[in-house]
């Protein structure tokens, strides 16, 4: 698949730059994993207004309870968008109602890879109080989900920001960049020496701020500025994967980054959970 305009909304981008031109606020939040109530939670306490808007940088789903109410909660706010993540294109790819029956290597690996989650979390929510499984409605809801999913754009590009879900291979033009990078890519992005775009400042999730260059233990929880400086001295990208979803014993945090202002709110994990949380969320 190409690079460039294929992959960006244009008509969403130009209404995003209308916000900020006109002083509105403009959210971007990191990875939700399926912490649907903890999303809930981080737009109510942003509060966002007329004319503002919050932007959801992929990886809605898998991992945490309940990602077909995060996948609704997006779909059916009219102040909430989205860029796609690594996630959503492993179920666009893999999932399907007649595949969970017997799957093969591909969907077994989503499924391995926090997609069980949720898979059951879609099941559960077209299963009625008796037990029984509203099959034909539950097929169209994931065909349905994996079509939004798939009209994503992968990247979001403004006057000072690109927003996207994993980052940019400094050795590939920007205008060649593909969701293998967009989506995928980890170290040669965090590592870069030079700014990626020399007039807009990278926004990204994917990886946990934790594990980015020059974060240790210490920064759970914390968001991340690049020690590479654009010329007008803005840091040339910044991490707000805070990590919702892990089981340690230090913050799970869900950040939203304001593109106006560069406030920063964070919101704690509300959902427990624990090995038996994990583990309920998991079945079938």
């Amino acid at each position: 698949m190409a690079g460039g305009n294929e992959m960006r909304d244009i008509e969403l981008e130009l209404k995003l730059q209308k916000s900020l031109n006109e002083g509105n606020n403009v959210w971007v939040i990191g990875d939700v994993h399926g912490f649907n109530k903890t999303l809930r939670s981080l737009v109510e306490k942003i509060n966002p207004q007329q004319g503002d808007y919050v932007v959801l940088l992929g990886d809605l789903i898998d991992r945490g309870p309940n990602s077909y109410d995060v996948v609704q909660f997006a779909k059916s706010s009219d102040n909430i968008v989205c860029v796609k993540g690594n996630h959503e294109k492993m179920m666009i790819e893999t999932l399907s109602l007649q595949g969970l029956e017997s799957p093969g290597i591909d969907l077994a690996t989503w499924l391995y890879n926090g997609g069980l989650a949720t898979a059951t979390s879609y099941i559960n929510a077209y299963t009625d109080k008796t037990g029984n499984e509203m099959t034909e409605l539950l097929d169209m809801a994931i065909e349905e989900d994996k079509v939004w999913m798939n009209q994503l754009p992968s990247e979001i590009v403004l006057e000072k920001w690109r927003l996207v879900h994993a980052g940019y291979d400094p050795e590939i033009d920007l205008d060649c960049q593909t969701d293998t990078e967009m989506l995928h890519i980890r170290k040669p992005f965090h590592d870069a020496t030079e700014p990626i775009d020399s007039q807009r400042t990278v926004v990204f999730g994917h990886t946990p701020t934790v594990g980015l260059p020059g974060h240790s233990k210490l920064f759970w929880g914390k968001v991340w500025f690049s020690p590479v400086l654009l010329p007008t001295v803005r840091p040339a990208a910044i991490g707000i994967d805070t990590c919702v979803f892990h089981n340690l014993d230090a913050p799970a945090v869900l950040t939203a980054y304001n593109l106006q202002d560069n406030r920063i709110i964070q919101q704690s994990r509300v959902e427990p959970w624990n090995k038996r949380a994990i583990k309920q969320a998991n079945e079938v």
